[in-house]
């Protein structure tokens, strides 16, 4: 049995589902695109849930705003011949082509086209997956080849030396700036259209200077990227094409 439940937690409505179940004897919360869902014991009462949901609000808050952040709901992609793949904002079209030779699959870029070889006679399921893997790592070489100069640009904007870069995997940011002030970005950003991937790294990099999102913060960001606003808004127009 599946019931709706929200709250106001500091100003921020927290809507989810409590789902019952007699093989639970704990509660369970997950955030997802598709909201929060709660699994919960069959005998535990409602209220009893919604308290234990609310001690984590600021949980559940960072999640949705993890998502939120990267826009929308992700594509589902089944990774064959015609669909579109993006780099740099420009689309790309995905041409699956049987190789005797392809033991390790790698992604060749001709013209607007993104040419994946795979073994014949390979299981649709294999096949599917040995591309996808081909083309992450072609999106992480990409990202690596790509970011250090646009953040050595940002960082020369902002009067500061070049921070260290890391390409990471992350499921819910585009990016982040640690205590240290290393730059991690996501190699899913590589994606976008420069002028978003530019946003992003000129939004870590300012916290540097300012590791919160204070007037010190946006004043930095706004100087050195006028129409930072507009780019953000259009990365959440964006943004879940680029997630899979």
């Amino acid at each position: 049995m599946t019931a709706a439940h929200e709250f106001n937690f500091g100003g921020e409505l927290v809507q989810f589902a409590i789902e019952r179940t007699s093989r639970r004897k704990t509660v369970a919360i997950s955030v997802g695109f598709d909201g929060v869902r709660v699994l919960a014991p069959s005998d535990l009462d409602d209220a009893r849930v919604i308290e234990i949901v609310r001690k984590k609000g600021p949980w559940v808050l960072r999640k949705q705003a993890g998502y939120r952040e990267l826009g929308g709901v992700p594509i589902d992609r089944e990774f064959v011949s015609g669909e579109t793949y993006h780099y740099l904002g420009r689309p790309f079209r995905l041409r699956i082509v049987h190789d005797a030779d392809a033991i390790v699959s790698r992604i060749v870029a001709r013209g607007s086209t993104l040419i994946a070889p795979v073994l014949p006679d390979m299981q649709a399921a294999i096949q599917r997956s040995a591309v996808r893997s081909a083309l992450r790592h072609w999106y992480r070489d990409k990202a690596k080849k790509h970011f250090p100069e646009r953040v050595r640009l940002v960082a020369e904007a902002l009067g500061i030396s070049r921070p260290p870069i890391h390409i990471v995997d992350q499921s819910k940011r585009w990016g982040s700036c640690d205590a240290r002030g290393h730059i991690r970005l996501n190699w899913r950003l590589v994606m976008a259209p420069v002028p978003l991937i530019d946003y992003v790294i000129a939004h870590e990099t300012c916290h540097i200077l300012e590791h919160n999102h204070s007037r010190r913060f946006w004043r930095a960001l706004e100087t050195i990227m006028p129409d930072f606003e507009e780019r953000l808004r259009r990365l959440d127009r964006l943004g879940h094409k680029f997630i899979w």
